[in-house]
Formats: structure tokens, C-alpha cells, sequence
């Protein structure tokens, strides 16, 4: 090799290796990522002991990588009440029930009413992640449809990962079914953000932290909220932030968190 050669494949060399410096390919993010605790950034746990109190999200502990969602959000029937931490309702109980949709002979499709209000339509998909196909808000008389379907929890993410997604929204009258009302669209970003020791009313749990972020418009309505979930593995949903229904925002502006902590599964 003459000496022209020999520095430019060091030149090269040393370019390489300033990528895998600076942009880590998200393969490997994930294999630096797994078994290592991720401390909860500084934004994000002042928002969660604002909405859910001081001492209910914990120290980080080693993640575990997500291959089965239906271990971290069992979807069997039966009903997770939680006591709500925020808001106008603030410590009151509210029941989230989950039951399968008995005409989908397969056991894919579920409902998850929440409380007397808000009802989410749930889909197993074949690599066993669950998403939302609509949510019904009973209460101003409208259902929401997704399309793709938003996620809730999706299979192979490992803590640290971040995925982007853009969903269309319609909203159609609840008394006219046919009739649409809004239409637009969500850009989500879904985060792993770690696990952590989480306190709540029915046990202390080491619980995988789950964030929304979502940007868009539906109709005359700009959409920019945040949501976020702790799921224990064969528990569920241990601890949650609420987002601001889409339905809600097209009629009213109410921009009030609403924090849940789970007191007992039944």
C-alpha cells in the first residue's frame, strides 16, 4: 500500500468512527440501552409528581425490552379501578373496565370503557401490540376513528426507543353515524422513556414509562397534548396522565391533566 493509500483509508477510518460517534444507528442505541437504567429527564418527572404527587414515580430500574406487550397489558376481563390525582375529580375513584367483543371470534377485538364517559375500541394485531381503533366520548355524543390505529403498546421497543407516526382522525356524530364531522390528522411521537419504581394505592411495582406526544389538527382544532402510562408487567396500567380527547378539544377548550393512580384490579 503506497503512502497515498494508507492515509486516506485512516482518513477514512476516522470519518467512520465520528458517525458511530455522533449517530449512533437506533440498532445500537437499543443494545446500549438494554440492561441499563435511564434516568427519568428532569421535564418529565416535574410534570409527573405534578400531576400524580411527590412520591409516586420512584429511582430507575433496568428496563425490560417489550417482545410481548400483552405481558405489560394483559388483555383479560375484569375492571383496574383508579383514583384520579388531579382536576375537579381529584380523589374520586373511577373504573376502567376491559371485555372482549364477543362477535370477534378470534379474541382480538376489546373495549375498554372508562368510567361512564369514554369508551376505547382495542385491537390485538398479529405481533401481539395493541392500539386503539376508536374512542366514543358519550358524553358530547361523537366517536373518534384512527387510521393507522394509535398505539397503547407495541412489540419490540426496548427502553430508550422513540417511534414516529401519523394518524388521520374523523369524528362522526354518535346519533348520525354516517355523518362526519371533523376530519384532520396526529403526528405522534411514542417513547419508551426507561422503567421505575412506582408507588400507588394497590402495590409498588417496577413499571415500564410510556410517552405521547401529539401535534396536528382535527377540524377547527389544533392538537398539542402529552400523555403518559406506567404498565407492570401481568398488572397493566399502574399509573397514567391522561390526554386531552380530540372529541373534547373540537367542542371546548380544556387543557386540565388528569392524573389516575390504580388502587385495585378486580
Amino acid at each position: 500500500m503506497d503512502g497515498l493509500s494508507r492515509i486516506q483509508r485512516i482518513i477514512s477510518l476516522v470519518v467512520f468512527s465520528s458517525l458511530l460517534l455522533v449517530a449512533p444507528t437506533s440498532s445500537m442505541s437499543q443494545e446500549l440501552d438494554i440492561g441499563a437504567e435511564i434516568q427519568l429527564p428532569f421535564e418529565d418527572r416535574t410534570f409527573l409528581e405534578q400531576i400524580l404527587g411527590k412520591n409516586v414515580v420512584g429511582d430507575p430500574v433496568v428496563g425490560t425490552p417489550i417482545s410481548d406487550p400483552l405481558t405489560f397489558f394483559p388483555l383479560e376481563e375484569g375492571t383496574w379501578v383508579y383514583r384520579v390525582t388531579s382536576g375537579k375529580n381529584k380523589g374520586k375513584s373511577v373504573p376502567h373496565v376491559l371485555a372482549r367483543l364477543k362477535r370477534d371470534l378470534s379474541g382480538g377485538s376489546w373495549r375498554e370503557a372508562w368510567g361512564q364517559n369514554l369508551v376505547l375500541f382495542l385491537l390485538k394485531t398479529k405481533d401481539g401490540s395493541v392500539e386503539i381503533v376508536s374512542s366514543q366520548d358519550l358524553q358530547q355524543g361523537v366517536i373518534s376513528r384512527y387510521s393507522p390505529r394509535e398505539p397503547i403498546l407495541l412489540s419490540n421497543m426496548n427502553p430508550g426507543d422513540t417511534k414516529h407516526l401519523k394518524t388521520s382522525v374523523k369524528v362522526y356524530d354518535l346519533s348520525h353515524p354516517d355523518h362526519l364531522t371533523h376530519k384532520g390528522f396526529m403526528n405522534i411521537t411514542y417513547s419508551y422513556v426507561g422503567a421505575y419504581k412506582v408507588k400507588v394505592p394497590a402495590g409498588t411495582f417496577k413499571a415500564s414509562l410510556f410517552k405521547w406526544q401529539y401535534e396536528g389538527k382535527v377540524g377547527p382544532a389544533k392538537v398539542q397534548d402529552i400523555q403518559y402510562r406506567f404498565f407492570a408487567k401481568d398488572v397493566g396500567t399502574v399509573a397514567m396522565i391522561e390526554r386531552t380527547e380530540i372529541t373534547a378539544l373540537l367542542f371546548y377548550q380544556q387543557h386540565t391533566k388528569i392524573g389516575k393512580v390504580l388502587v385495585q384490579k378486580k
